[in-house]
């Protein structure tokens, strides 16, 4: 279906854009959501209006968005979650856990799609993460991933543990000496001789001279 689109739809067309669609898209979704008419002669006509009210709406949105981009630029999102013995975490964080911290901080709904993570976080630390709150506004915050229990310098230097390797610091199974029986000693080499059968034999040899 040939359809002229009234309002912008993300990774899809800007409000003014003639596009074939699926009809099951087309009628199911965008036109419903008045998000795009059929492509009739009497809505061709219509492109001039429809892309300046486009326009205007976007410089609203920049704008709007641009506050909120300069109130979250720098700031930490922290997010505590689980970790096992080893300092790695329980799941992962994603860009839905972020999304809906920032939904929280800012009281704007964020979506997911707009925290540009990449990859989803495994280990506790600090991770600049770009978000893009609209079209070309964005803003980098910093992530702060924080074990459950633990102080954000606690979790910091269980980052860097777990950056050189298994941090025995943080493994359950690592032993102590405080782990240890009470009243265990270490075992030291001997410093007595081991006595043998020799020296028995070459004092009977004296005896019978």
């Amino acid at each position: 279906m040939k359809v002229i689109f009234l309002k912008d739809v993300p990774e899809t067309a800007d409000a003014g854009e003639v596009k074939e669609v699926k009809n099951g898209f087309a009628r199911n979704y965008l036109l419903p959501r008045g998000l795009a008419a059929p492509a009739t002669p009497d809505q061709l006509q219509r492109i001039k209006a429809i892309e300046k009210a486009a326009h205007e709406t976007r410089l609203k949105f920049s704008e709007e968005w641009e506050v909120v981009a300069e109130a979250i630029a720098g700031t930490t999102v922290e997010v505590e979650v689980r970790v096992g013995p080893s300092g790695r975490l329980f799941g992962s964080v994603t860009g839905r856990a972020i999304a809906e911290k920032l939904t929280e901080a800012t009281g704007r709904e964020i979506d997911h799609r707009q925290v540009l993570l990449g990859t989803a976080i495994h280990e506790p630390g600090d991770y600049p993460v770009n978000i893009r709150l609209y079209r070309d506004v964005q803003a980098e915050v910093i992530v702060s991933v924080i074990p459950e229990g633990y102080s954000p310098e606690e979790a910091a230097a269980m980052a860097t543990l777990a950056e050189e390797g298994l941090p025995e610091a943080l493994d359950d199974t690592a032993t102590s000496d405080e782990d240890k029986e009470p009243g265990a000693e270490p075992a030291e080499a001997s410093a007595e001789p081991v006595e043998t059968g020799a020296d028995e034999e070459d004092e009977k040899k004296d005896e019978d001279a």
